[in-house]
């Protein structure tokens, strides 16, 4: 059995059903911001641990930076230790990492190889996992076909995703993956974004899931502020188009529904954020009737007077229009059997 794997060994212990869990090595700071996904955080230093020993090295005070890097560690690792013991029972693989498969994870792995503990080390890191989707996630989008939902502002395309994902077809929702639903709203009662690694490796681990026929909403090149891979757009681009119509007091009930669960602080800060697209007056009024509550209007007269408007027409007329309504999951499966 070997004790040190690749990023790759990662993806075949899912293919052979294996359960594996990572523990990451870094501090807080570092998992925070990007980590491989269902890591847990391990950090053999915090962050002010990490920041004092970092400035060691950098000035050159290795032995010393060492030194003190082993008394911070030295205090965690009891805890640690009880806690590898029952991952151990509850996992085919605990898997240590840290950035670049250096001194953070390598001295707590050989102290628990040194103890008989079945861990495993991730060569390289998170760094080579990074390299690992880079490398592979492009040759994975143009594997896949992909069916492309458009249609305005409303029409409920995230909906029919939805829809048909629990009738057994492959999705691909990008916004969720984002965690944003587009749109200057896009953000209103949502937790913030990953970062764009993170967001590429959520990405490459959701095509893994899938057929080779995908459906997806269509989107511009971003979204929120992740900026979707120009070859994913491409293929977006290449895809068989469907366009979803529906009313304007549907979409308008939707959207008030799926998008307004903020406060009236950040829609308003949302409305902000359209100040140059839209004359202040008209921005006003909009806050007016946010502060008396009267979102229908607001929705409305921005899908009819702003959104309707910039709408891009990403398909050709004779793309298939369905309308949202009881048939279009019906009509969305006899489709799907003349491709």
């Amino acid at each position: 059995m070997k004790f040190e794997i690749s990023p790759k060994d990662l993806f075949e212990y899912s293919d052979k059903n294996e359960t594996y869990i990572l523990i990451d090595m870094r501090s807080p700071i570092e998992f925070k911001d990007f980590n491989i996904l269902g890591a847990i955080n391990f950090p053999i230093l915090n962050n002010e641990e990490r920041k004092i020993v970092g400035t060691l090295f950098d000035n050159g005070e290795i032995d010393r930076a060492k030194s003190l890097s082993v008394k911070y560690a030295a205090a965690k690792l009891s805890t640690f230790f009880d806690d590898i013991l029952e991952l151990i029972k509850n996992y085919d693989h605990v898997v240590l990492y840290c950035a670049r498969g250096g001194y953070r994870s390598t001295v707590f792995f050989q102290f628990l190889r040194s103890l008989g503990i079945p861990v495993k080390k991730l060569i390289g890191g998170y760094k080579s996992y990074r390299k690992y989707i880079r490398e592979n996630l492009e040759r994975l989008v143009y594997t896949k076909n992909f069916v492309v939902l458009h249609g305005k502002t409303g029409v409920g395309k995230t909906e029919i995703l939805n829809r048909l994902k629990n009738s057994g077809l492959s999705i691909l929702n990008l916004e969720e993956l984002a965690n944003h639903r587009g749109s200057s709203f896009g953000s209103l009662g949502l937790n913030p974004q990953p970062s764009q690694k993170q967001f590429e490796s959520l990405l490459y681990n959701s095509l893994l899931k899938t057929s080779d026929l995908i459906f997806l909403e269509g989107e511009s090149s971003r979204i929120g502020n992740i900026l979707l891979p120009k070859y994913l757009l491409d293929k977006m681009y290449k895809g068989t188009n469907i366009v979803i119509e529906d009313t304007i007091e549907n979409r308008v009930a939707r959207i008030k529904r799926d998008y307004v669960n903020g406060t009236k602080e950040e829609i308003n800060s949302a409305l902000y954020n359209l100040s140059k697209y839209i004359s202040e007056d008209r921005i006003n009024s909009y806050k007016s009737h946010v502060e008396n509550n009267d979102l229908e209007f607001v929705i409305k007269d921005l899908i009819l007077n702003y959104y309707d408007n910039h709408y891009a027409i990403n398909y050709s007329k004779d793309d298939l229009h369905l309308n949202n309504d009881e048939l279009i999951l019906e009509n969305l499966q006899n489709f799907i059997q003349t491709l």
